[in-house]
C-alpha cells in the first residue's frame, strides 16, 4: 500500500496521472518492475557510469542512474528522472554518503555536455534536520531556490526545489 505522504518526491509535472513510490528508487509507480534489460548504458569512462530505463510507453519521463567512482571501492549514485529538458534528482532522506559532492558535480558536467538539459531540479523534505547545510552546500554549487508556484515544479509545501540553470546558447555558439 502506497501512503501518499512517502511518496517519492520527484516531480513529474508533465505526469500528473502518475503515482509515485519512494521505496524502491525515485520514479513513478510503473517504473517500480524495472526489467534491467529495458536498461541502456548511454555513457561510461574511468570515473562516470551512466545508464538509462527505456520508457516502456511513448512520451513517459526517461530514469536515468549516475554512478560516479570516488574510489576503487566506493561509488556515489543518484537516480534522476529526464523530462522535458530538465533533469529531476530527489535527495534521498538520510545523511549523504561520501563522495556524494564529487558525484553530483560530475552529475552536472555530465546533464550539461552531454546531455544538453536546460535545468537539473534537486528536491528534498523541508522536515529534513540537515536542511540548512544542504541548502548552503546546494548554493556553493550554483543551485537557486525555486519558489512556489513555479510552473515546472508540482505545487508541494512539504517539499524543497532548487534548480541549476544550464545556460545552452553559450555552448551551442560556435557554428
Amino acid at each position: 500500500m502506497i501512503n501518499t505522504q512517502d511518496s517519492s518526491i520527484l516531480p513529474l509535472s508533465n505526469c500528473p496521472q502518475l503515482q509515485c513510490c519512494r521505496h524502491i528508487v525515485p520514479g513513478p509507480l510503473w517504473w517500480g518492475s524495472r526489467d534491467p534489460s529495458l536498461s541502456a548504458l548511454i555513457y561510461k569512462d574511468e570515473k562516470i557510469t551512466v545508464n538509462q530505463d527505456v520508457p516502456v510507453h511513448e512520451g513517459k519521463p526517461h530514469i536515468v542512474h549516475f554512478q560516479y567512482k570516488v574510489t576503487e571501492v566506493k561509488t556515489s549514485s543518484w537516480d534522476a528522472v529526464l523530462s522535458n529538458q530538465s533533469l529531476f534528482v530527489e535527495i534521498p532522506d538520510g545523511l549523504l554518503a561520501d563522495g556524494s559532492k564529487e558525484g553530483l558535480s560530475a552529475l552536472l558536467e555530465f546533464a550539461e555536455e552531454k546531455m544538453k538539459v536546460n535545468y537539473v531540479f534537486i528536491c528534498f523534505r523541508k522536515s529534513r534536520e540537515d536542511r540548512a547545510p544542504l541548502l548552503k552546500t546546494f548554493s556553493f554549487l550554483g543551485f537557486e531556490i525555486v519558489r512556489p508556484g513555479h510552473p515546472s515544479v508540482p505545487s508541494r509545501p512539504d517539499v524543497m526545489f532548487m534548480v541549476y540553470p544550464l545556460d545552452q546558447n553559450s555552448s551551442s555558439d560556435e557554428e
